[in-house]
């Protein structure tokens, strides 16, 4: 054998043993994909601080967009059926973790029945939806941090009575195709209600028209509390100017809704603290030993203006609690 010849099969040899150590460390080099799927509307400004915070979140973990992540959204607007439609689209993308916001979002997404990575945040009741088997091991691909526990039902309509105790009935309202899981907070809004000699009662929504004839058909001494709901949630403008013309009062599950009261947990925070769980998946941790979390900050906010032009006086001691006093 020459000495080329030996020469040219030991490259060759070198080349094919260096093949596999190329090839994984192309594969490192590959930046991760992420899915993002908002149950809310884009232009909405609640829905941009929720994804800065978000983003801030990623970036706090050393994550640089474009650099080292890609991440594609799409917002659900509160509709149920796009967010069935976007859930497909993302699905297809098969990004490595989905990041989705709200209970609808969320089942919409489960329903592709695909094995990527979710991550959920400010999901109601995610056991009873069906999304875990339980909060401590969720067990299967997702996870993520719930939105409030249903026990809020029954604060949301201690804090109608406090602000207006002549209050004899209380509606908790909410749209069926968003809000699936109305029945996580009727019960203990159904509880505190009798205890204090409250009747309630549950009344559906799922368009304008029917909004307003909610406010319409109330009495003096009626209220309303707008249940967490990302119909709701999309449509308060449009809840607060008619409680202010038929001139009835409303407690919000939804923060700093703008509302006579709102009382939920900070939104923003839930977001930002989603990021560490998209970021240990991406890591390698897996979703069924992630434990769905709890909110740990809440936000009061009290709309002085809007008791004014309901004639009603806001309790010292709870404007003392507030976070936010809209004047």
């Amino acid at each position: 054998m020459t000495m080329r010849r030996r020469g040219f099969l030991r490259a060759l040899a070198g080349g094919v043993l260096l093949l596999p150590l190329v090839g994984r460390a192309q594969q490192a080099k590959r930046k991760p994909k992420l899915g993002v799927l908002i149950g809310f509307a884009e232009d909405d400004p609640r829905t941009k601080r929720s994804v800065a915070a978000f983003l801030k979140g990623l970036a706090d973990l050393g994550w640089v967009l474009d650099r080292d992540l890609t991440i594609n959204f799409r917002y659900g607007a509160a509709d149920a059926d796009r967010n069935r439609s976007l859930a497909k689209e993302l699905v297809a993308l098969n990004p490595d973790v989905i990041l989705v916001n709200s209970t609808s979002a969320t089942a919409a997404v489960q329903r592709e029945r695909s094995t990527i990575p979710v991550v959920f945040a400010t999901v109601s009741d995610p056991m009873g939806s069906g999304f875990v088997a339980s909060l401590a091991r969720p067990g299967g691909n997702i996870t993520g941090f719930i939105n409030v526990e249903g026990s809020i039902g029954g604060k949301w309509l201690e804090l109608l009575k406090e602000v207006v105790p002549r209050t004899r009935r209380a509606v908790l309202i909410f749209d069926p195709a968003t809000a699936t899981y109305f029945d996580y907070y009727w019960k203990p809004f159904e509880v505190a209600a009798r205890a204090a000699g409250v009747s309630p009662l549950l009344l559906t929504v799922g368009n304008p028209a029917e909004i307003e004839l909610a406010f319409a058909t109330r009495d003096r001494d009626d209220g309303i509390v707008a249940m967490s709901d990302p119909f709701l949630t999309v449509n308060r403008t449009l809840i607060n100017e008619k409680a202010l013309q038929f001139r009835v009062p409303v407690v919000s599950g939804a923060s700093r809704s703008g509302s006579l009261i709102s009382y939920a947990p900070d939104t923003e925070d839930i977001f930002r603290r989603t990021a560490t769980y998209v970021d240990k998946i991406l890591h390698g941790a897996s979703p069924a030993d992630l434990p769905v979390q709890l909110p740990i900050k809440f936000e009061l906010s009290i709309n002085l203006k809007a008791a004014k032009a309901l004639g009603l006086t806001v309790p010292p001691t709870l404007l003392a609690q507030a976070d936010e006093v809209m004047e």
